[in-house]
């Protein structure tokens, strides 16, 4: 029994047009995240939380809505010294993270998978996590209830034996445990990988456990740290804290007069160097998955809800009792443990007798654990499944009870619900909450309800500012602070029951009810500023920078805008131009070209995309047919550059949200990437619809990216053993696709040009039927292959990763300096040149160290060069004005920055 524990909960995020239901569960030792959506890591940057003690991830639901997240809190999780992380989630969790595996990695770190197994409504309830500060139970419910429940509920179902994959000499059984993934040594001793590399099986064949043996071999080889033991961490942190008092006592006996500064977190242990080596599987993580086959055909609509029970604390120990019993100081740690203790006292009469006195006598009872409940209900059809789940099991039964004697032994103080349309209004629903006792507190996260105020404050608070520098060109964020509809339009909820918001805090123990986090909320300067009803007064500085470049602009309008040169009207929209990583004034890489008449071409995208497209656009979920939704319509090309996590992992979300239209789309959507990036999202679809094996007239139609290089014939780079299983590796039918997809664009050519980068990565030239054309360098060092092949485009789209003083760096990177983006440029005589794709180290604006050409105030040689801003809109027409904002621009964000309280120096070592 532990003694007493704080701990709360924090809504880091909520259902927003840009973030997920995300909840935080802190105590002082650990933190526990439920809930990975796009954005996750992001929202926890803007919130000013820090990714340490991070211990265990607990997901909901596999795919898009739940997991987006994933890849890159993992980096996150990593570049932050966590050494290692424990993730739990429904079947499939294991087949998600598995198809990280050609752009997740980090060798100092572990990562150990659970998938919660099957059980039925009425079975044993084992805990599917558990260690010294919490015991987590899945609850599985789908929308179709099970045809048969065993009578005998005694013990947990126990699913029907895996099957082994076939194989010309199938090996002799064996523990699974013999050879498991924390095996010491080479796998070439491992008897699955040893029958791969023989050729004797292709991991596409395995079934059953063969292939979740398969799966988890690929997740040891993306964080092959092997995972510490409970006693280990133990040790860890204690050698940890040991380390920490003696540097506070040298620093004290270093400074006398001064006072050491108290430790206020514990520290945690150094992550090890030592990484074991896997070449075997190296040699074959290209190789595709084993197809995901639910275990004993699961529904693919099950979500798995949540039981967290803390600690169950001692109860509080009476001193003064103590006293009056004669119980002495050196005793009363053996009543708090439980013992009884022999004292000597006074019978009344002078003699001395001895009595026992027992734990109870000085001790209070012990606390009933606080309990969070956690209940993700994506439609109406959920709810029999999840009553069920409540009224069979006697002991899930005990935490929706009004009973005294079940909340003596559980408290449940808040339950979190996570709800799809329809599904708060439905009366069984509500007639479910009402089960709990009465004052337990209700979080209701529903976009049907729920508000939509900015998650990424400060880039709004940015964008106010230059929303008076150029309406048109940094329209302000939609946003909503009022709720979509009225929670009390809803009847028949618990008198407790409250919407979720974020950066609210629920204190588990001592127990109180729901608050705003004020000190984090403190740093929204957003929403103040929009609520307050006049517009936000600009410090001088920035006005008089405003009204100069203004004026300059308006000049040269006067004398050029009846000018007109094929491609003007071609806009251009940076959704993310920061590297590696996103920060809060910047997400990471993705760019919409939207041709009029024609339809658009999202270049790259990074995780978050959808969520810049649906603050920039509105995301109404009433019509399918405004907004982002119409961007969406629109969309006929996303070209995925290279495998990199902040070049594409926000793709499947963009196809996942394209099969929300109603009505469907009438036109096709092409996905132009490499090999990994298509094997990515085809094992991602196994686990949610995206469209991929829909209608190639409306649905979504590959090709990959080497069948269009720019030189053909083009050496094929991958073996005819992939090709074999893989039907989007014929180069012909890829050429063929490339044509309609130029027909639905009025392209004259779409060609893909190989740049300099660390993977394989390809930068792309789009020539239309009018004359103008846009190459977009994706990330390269200075590459001649770019010159050559882009010679007098209309407008460069270059990678600008780091400011010139940093040349060597980003030679290191194989990445660009400003200057030499404007150089190749300038060598290929393009027109204009947008720099975008800016590291992390300049979390605000990439400081422009030189004047490049292109003043609009007058006619000067050479290209129009402009940094690339998120949310920004312009025509390509609008480059040269765009140029001139860059004092104004730079100064903005410096004032917002300082009012922000953010250092002058923000910047991040982590990368991809």
């Amino acid at each position: 029994m532990a003694t007493a524990t704080n701990w709360s909960t924090t809504v880091l995020s909520t259902a927003t047009s840009d973030t997920e239901p995300t909840i935080v569960v802190t105590f002082d030792s650990a933190k526990y995240i439920f809930n990975a959506g796009e954005n996750t890591g992001r929202a926890w940057i803007q919130s000013r939380g820090n990714f340490r003690k991070a211990r265990a991830i607990f997901l909901t639901s596999v795919g898009t809505q739940r997991c987006s997240g994933l890849a890159g809190l993992f980096m996150f999780l990593a570049d932050a010294n966590n050494r290692g992380v424990k993730v739990a989630g429904p079947q499939g969790l294991t087949h998600y993270v598995a198809s990280m595996r050609f752009f997740t990695k980090r060798p100092a770190m572990s990562v150990s998978v659970t998938d919660a197994p099957s059980v039925s409504a009425g079975s044993e309830a084992v805990p599917i996590y558990k260690d010294e500060n919490i015991t987590v139970y899945g609850v599985p419910i789908s929308a179709s209830m099970p045809t048969h429940v065993p009578s005998d509920t005694s013990s947990q179902t126990i699913p029907a034996k895996r099957k082994r994959s076939p194989s010309p000499d199938a090996p002799a059984k064996r523990s699974h445990h013999s050879e498991s993934t924390n095996v010491q040594g080479s796998t070439m001793r491992h008897p699955l990988v040893k029958r791969i590399i023989e050729g004797k099986i292709a991991p596409l064949q395995l079934i059953g456990e063969d292939a979740e043996e398969w799966r988890r071999l690929m997740i040891h080889l993306m964080f092959p740290q092997a995972p510490l033991t409970a006693e280990q961490e133990r040790e860890e942190r204690q050698k940890a804290r040991k380390l920490a008092r003696q540097q506070q006592k040298r620093k004290a006996e270093d400074n006398p007069e001064g006072k050491a500064k108290e430790l206020e977190e514990e520290p945690e242990p150094t992550p090890s160097t030592s990484q074991r080596q896997w070449d075997p599987l190296s040699a074959n993580r290209n190789r595709r998955l084993p197809q995901f086959d639910p275990e004993g055909n699961l529904p693919r609509d099950q979500t798995l809800c949540y039981i967290l029970v803390g600690p169950r604390s001692r109860g509080k120990f009476d001193a003064k009792k103590a006293d009056e019993l004669g119980v002495f100081r050196a005793d009363r740690a053996k009543l708090t443990k439980g013992q009884s203790v022999v004292v000597t006292v006074d019978d009344g009469d002078g003699n001395k007798i001895e009595r026992i006195v027992l734990p109870e006598d000085c001790v209070a009872p012990p606390e009933s654990p606080q309990v969070l409940l956690l209940l993700d209900v994506p439609s109406p059809e959920h709810i029999p499944s999840l009553v069920a789940s409540f009224e069979n099991n006697p002991f899930y039964a005990k935490f929706r009870s009004k009973s005294a004697k079940d909340r003596s032994e559980y408290s449940v103080h808040v339950v979190s619900h996570l709800c799809g349309p329809g599904v708060l209004g439905d009366e069984s629903y509500k007639a479910f909450m009402q089960g709990f006792a009465d004052d337990t507190h209700h979080v209701v996260s529903s976009r049907e309800h729920n508000a939509d105020p900015v998650t990424f404050t400060s880039a709004a608070y940015a964008q106010v500012r230059l929303n008076k520098l150029d309406a048109d060109m940094f329209p302000l964020p939609h946003f909503s602070v009022s709720p979509r509809r009225d929670l009390a339009s809803v009847t028949g909820l618990p008198k407790n029951s409250i919407l979720m918001a974020s950066n609210s805090v629920v204190d588990m123990r001592p127990p109180r009810a729901p608050r705003p986090d004020n000190e984090t909320l403190s740093y929204d300067h957003f929403h103040p500023a929009m609520a307050s009803g006049s517009s936000l007064k600009s410090p001088k500085a920035i006005a008089k920078q405003i009204a100069n470049v203004q004026s300059k602009v308006q000049l040269y309008a006067s004398t050029h805008d009846a000018d007109h040169q094929p491609g003007d009207d071609v806009e251009i929209v940076p959704l993310g131009t920061s590297s590696a990583v996103p920060n809060k004034y910047r997400n990471v890489s993705g760019i919409l070209v939207r041709i009029p008449h024609s339809g658009s071409i999202l270049l790259d995208a990074g995780e978050g995309t959808w969520g810049q497209l649906a603050r920039l656009y509105g995301d109404d979920l009433d019509h399918y047919n405004s907004g982002a939704w119409e961007i969406l319509r629109d969309l006929r090309c996303i070209y995925l550059s290279h495998l990199h996590g902040d070049h594409h992992i926000g793709a499947a979300k963009i196809l996942a949200m394209r099969k929300l239209l109603k009505p469907p789309p009438t036109m096709p959507l092409f996905v132009v990437a490499t090999r990994p990036a298509l094997v990515y999202l085809y094992e991602q679809a196994e686990l949610e619809d995206l469209g991929l094996n829909s209608d190639p007239a409306t649905g979504v139609n590959i090709i990959l990216s080497d069948a269009l290089h720019w030189k053909k014939p083009y050496a094929f780079a991958y073996s005819m053993k992939d090709r074999n299983h893989e039907s989007f590796m014929n180069e012909d039918e890829a050429c063929r696709s490339a044509v309609e997809m130029c027909r639905s664009l009025n392209l004259k050519d779409f060609t893909t040009i190989d740049v300099a980068h660390k993977t394989r990565c390809y930068g792309v030239k789009l020539e239309h039927n009018d004359g103008w054309s846009i190459v977009y360098s994706a990330d390269t060092a200075p590459t001649e292959n770019l010159v050559e092949a882009g010679r007098n485009t209309t407008l460069l789209i270059h990678e600008a990763s780091m400011a010139d003083e940093e040349e060597e760096m980003a030679a290191a990177k194989a990445h660009s300096t400003a200057s030499q983006a404007i150089g190749i440029g300038t060598s290929m005589n393009a027109k204009n040149i947008l720099l975008t794709h800016f590291s992390a180290r300049y979390p605000k604006i990439l400081p422009l160290v030189m004047n490049p050409p292109g003043s609009p105030s007058e006619d000067t040689p050479g290209p129009v060069v402009a940094l690339a801003l998120d949310h920004a809109r312009f025509t390509i027409k609008d480059m040269r004005k765009l140029h001139v904002y860059q004092p104004a621009i730079e100064r903005t964000f410096a004032v917002t920055a300082a009012e922000e309280g953010d250092p002058e120096d923000d910047r991040t070592s982590i990368s991809w």
